[in-house]
């Protein structure tokens, strides 16, 4: 959905097929997608969409979470169909979830792909900063050619924490653009010191009673437990995609694989 959104609504220019009609969405989709695995190649490659009523375990949870999304543009939606005709035309793996969100089924296959493995979650998404260790990374192919690359080097120099704290470091500073709120007072330079040593949110009471600002933390500890439990990947999702250990096919150019399906 992140790489769709993209390209239905932040592609360079908008494309048209013979007729004049605007197929920039699925165009954009399949090129940005091309350009991040010929990035990584050879990989086993494989995509998971969000599926309608996958937030529904936190929005029972936190009835605003991604309340603030409301009204938004949904249109590009209406692509799906070809897009899952594109991806069963060129052989990768896919799958729209149901019970979880796609961010919970792409942190299970990290997870369960095998440590030894090189795994790279392409994304603009900060929740998967929690997932990086060892031969775990993540590709923002919106940053430039040779810096797209992010790993725990990265996260400890910019934000102060470890990745395995990224969840922590949230709960306190907050999300908008999941509308997680944070602990009123905190930021991200209180947030990295409060975690300072390794610690967790459960172990702030040392900076609740030395720090100045600890005072903010006072009553705050249930809603910033809540708060991380929004942020954490949860660990019992089911998926229909198989990690075997096969390297993908190069993707066709997207004018090439619409051309296939019929859209061109």
């Amino acid at each position: 959905m992140n790489l769709l959104w993209r390209a239905a609504y932040g592609f360079p220019a908008r494309i048209r097929d013979g007729e004049g009609e605007d197929v920039t969405p699925a165009f954009g989709f399949f090129a940005l997608l091309r350009k991040a695995i010929h990035g990584l190649m050879p990989c086993e490659a494989v995509v998971v969409f969000d599926g309608e009523g996958s937030t529904a375990s936190r929005v029972e949870m936190a009835p605003d979470y991604k309340a603030n999304r409301a009204g938004a543009d949904y249109s590009h939606l209406a692509w799906l169909p070809t897009l899952f005709e594109g991806l069963r035309t060129i052989g990768l793996q896919f799958e729209e979830t149901t019970g979880a969100e796609a961010d919970d089924v792409m942190a299970h296959l990290v997870r369960g792909a095998g440590a030894g493995r090189y795994r790279v979650i392409v994304s603009t998404d900060r929740d998967f900063y929690q997932l990086i260790e060892d031969h775990v990374v993540i590709a923002n192919t919106m940053r430039k050619s040779g810096d797209q690359i992010v790993d725990g080097a990265e996260i400890r120099a910019r934000f102060g924490v470890e990745p395995w704290q990224w969840c922590d470091y949230m709960a306190l500073v907050g999300d908008t653009s999941d509308n997680i709120p944070g602990v009123r007072g905190i930021g991200p330079k209180r947030a990295a010191a409060a975690l300072a040593g390794g610690r967790s949110l459960e172990s702030l009471n040392g900076v609740v009673k030395q720090a100045w600002w600890g005072r903010y933390f006072v009553g705050s500890t249930d809603a910033a437990l809540k708060s991380r439990d929004l942020i954490r990947f949860a660990s019992d999702v089911q998926t229909s995609i198989l990690i075997t250990g096969r390297q993908s096919r190069p993707l066709p150019l997207a004018a090439d694989l619409l051309r296939t399906i019929g859209v061109w």
